[in-house]
């Protein structure tokens, strides 16, 4: 039989749970013969198999299992339908497990794998340019996919050598221009009215934030940009950026970091073959000592890490992939990486799901720490805390974090970890600027050194005279 019972007292294994069913009432239903099977359990249960090199058992229907299916599957390519068909598999096998009281109840809503937004406002797709009132270069390229175009041309001219991330950023925007047009987008769709209205829509319809709003302009402008210096489309683009307000740095107090570092050593379940309460601890204190992005300390190797405690960041893990960054761990951070190795394993943080599933689980280890767990206190948190206390020390975070601008530095800096000097510690409080000394007479409460500085010259001329 399958699996080894997870509850030994009630003898439940994984091939009793297909024996049961969930009516569309909740109700548990037992099946009338032997375990039904369906084709997306078998598939399952045989992938698990090549992934894992053993039968998948009642303790392995877990978030963490089919986050790292799925990165699997996305891998070989399989539909998004066929996907969503055996997330189904897992929520109905783990209902099962709950009402059996063989099972925690679990949450498989973190994993995703086709972010998609509302555009049910739309009625009708917008109709495709009309090729009869363009040049004849650009007519014959009107209806191009943008896709193919990214694909075929902008691609091979640009971005050559670039980032995957940078890759799947670009094809996001261009899908969500085309969710708008409610077709593909073609080349004929970069006009100044129509990706005008796309972007205007965007800011007032959806949840989606003006610095992604502002992504999408751009790297359609960059498109389009691009198309027209071959003549592929008639006009240049000419849309203004759109205003993104900016936010306060915020950085992690001390408490706050005590309190994250508890969270992830008491963190239950595996990241692969690691123990989760080993795995985060080591990847928060990389980051911690370094100040770099998660997407480059999760590149990172055994072989980047020397004897003596230096981690080299490869220019080729990190943003830009410019340059190798050289920084020495803490001796307790050396320990953590050290209690996560896994033989014939050559990264130090394998990580088994999909890139964007690390956000959410880190999000769970923040809720657990009682710490905000929205976009702004992840991983860039961590950066902007190590950056912010560098700088509070004298150290030069421009530096630090590979800035090209200072400017860019500062929407790391947090005001209160540096101690900035702020209003209400110099200027005189309501009321307060001018009360009276011991003798009744009045006094500025809170005399400058300006102040001060000509009082002392009124008495000097005042001895001169005399």
């Amino acid at each position: 039989m399958r699996g080894g019972p997870m509850n030994p007292q009630l003898g439940i294994t994984f091939d009793d749970l297909h024996r049961y069913r969930i009516a569309d009432n909740g109700e548990l239903i037992k099946r009338k013969g032997k375990s039904y099977r369906t084709k997306a359990s078998a598939a399952i249960e045989r992938e698990f198999r090549e992934l894992f090199g053993r039968d998948i058992e009642l303790a392995d229907i877990t978030p963490d299992t089919a986050a790292a299916l799925v990165a699997s599957w996305l891998k070989a390519g399989l539909r998004h339908k066929i996907i969503k068909t055996r997330m189904r598999w897992f929520e109905t096998v783990a209902k099962i497990g709950v009402a059996l009281n063989c099972m925690e109840p679990q949450d498989f809503s973190g994993i995703t794998f086709n972010r998609t937004h509302c555009w049910d406002e739309l009625a009708e797709p917008h109709s495709i340019p009309d090729a009869s009132k363009m040049a004849e270069l650009a007519a014959e390229h009107c209806e191009t996919l943008l896709l193919d175009f990214f694909s075929n041309d902008y691609i091979p001219a640009r971005l050559i050598g670039k980032s995957a991330a940078t890759i799947r950023l670009y094809k996001q925007s261009i899908r969500t221009f085309s969710k708008w047009l409610a077709r593909p987008a073609l080349l004929g769709d970069l006009q100044t009215q129509t990706v005008s209205e796309f972007l205007q829509w965007c800011l007032q319809n959806t949840e989606r934030s003006a610095a992604t709003i502002e992504k999408d302009r751009v790297q359609l402008c960059t498109l389009w940009n691009f198309a027209a210096k071959r003549r592929w489309v008639e006009d240049f683009p000419d849309i203004a950026a759109i205003n993104c307000p900016q936010r306060a740095p915020d950085a992690w107090s001390d408490s706050e970091l005590v309190a994250l570092m508890d969270a992830c050593e008491s963190a239950k379940g595996t990241v692969g073959r690691v123990d989760s309460c080993k795995f985060w601890p080591a990847l928060v204190s990389v980051i911690y000592d370094t100040a770099e992005r998660v997407g480059a300390v999760m590149q990172v190797k055994r072989q980047d890490i020397d004897s003596d405690g230096w981690i080299t960041v490869r220019g080729e893990y990190r943003k830009g992939q410019t340059r190798d960054r050289r920084y020495r761990l803490r001796p307790i951070t050396i320990e953590r990486i050290n209690a996560i190795k896994v033989f014939g394993q050559s990264k130090v943080f394998d990580w088994p799901y999909t890139e964007t599933y690390i956000f959410y689980k880190f999000g769970k280890i923040l809720d657990a720490a009682g710490l905000p767990s929205n976009r702004r206190s992840k991983f860039h948190k961590l950066r902007r805390t190590t950056a912010s206390n560098f700088e509070a020390a004298g150290g030069n975070a421009t530096a630090l974090l590979d800035h090209t601008h200072r400017r860019t530095t500062r929407a790391y800096l947090d005001p209160r970890v540096l101690r900035e000097v702020q209003p209400a510690d110099i200027v005189p409080g309501i009321g307060e600027k001018h009360s009276k000394d011991d003798e009744g007479n009045h006094r500025d409460g809170d005399d400058s050194m300006v102040d001060q500085f000509r009082a002392f010259l009124e008495q000097q001329s005042k001895g001169g005279a005399s």
